[in-house]
């Protein structure tokens, strides 16, 4: 899996690839394998090279601050030339939201059907990426009109997830 983020500032593509029971990650030249566990849900513990560090993460908005061996990086997702929002709904059809991950990762639950009728904030999937759960929100009121994915689909960020007819205020 790809994914593109802004590191402080600067672009970057890191590539991640589940090996066994740790993963391989790719940023430009740059490879290596890592060892990758959860120990609570704002502290990773990473194995690589021999060397162990704990990695901890903090969320203001849009922006992740990760902190390791006491320096910490500001961590983005791009925003979308498209007009697709930071948060993965694609506004391309008037009155339709179509709703993407904003990672790449693994759907582990489903907490919607075709036709419930949705409300703005309401989780309609979670996925899994890096051991860490990621609720998937509607940006709107509205009726589900159709779920793309199945429980365990591996998901990137350009795969619609599900699509929510919005309804008029």
């Amino acid at each position: 899996m790809e994914f593109e983020f802004i590191v402080d500032g600067s672009p970057a593509r890191i590539g991640l690839d589940k090996k066994g029971d740790g993963f391989v990650i790719r940023e430009g030249e740059s490879v290596f394998e890592a060892g990758i566990r959860m120990v609570a849900p704002d502290e990773i513990a990473v194995l690589a090279g021999g060397r162990r560090r704990r990695v901890f993460l903090a969320r203001r908005g849009d922006t992740i601050f990760v902190s390791v061996d006491g320096r910490t990086y500001t961590l983005e997702t791009p925003r979308p030339e498209s007009g697709r929002s930071a948060s993965g709904e694609d506004p391309s059809i008037e009155g339709m939201l179509r709703v993407k991950a904003p990672m790449p990762g693994k759907v582990i639950k489903i907490a919607v059907a075709e036709g419930e009728d949705v409300r703005k904030n309401q989780t309609l999937i979670i996925v899994e990426a890096m051991k860490m759960e990621n609720e998937i929100k509607s940006a709107a009121a509205g009726v589900v009109k159709k779920i793309h994915v199945a429980v365990g689909d591996l998901v990137d960020s350009q795969k619609p997830l599900v699509e929510v007819e919005t309804k008029a205020v």
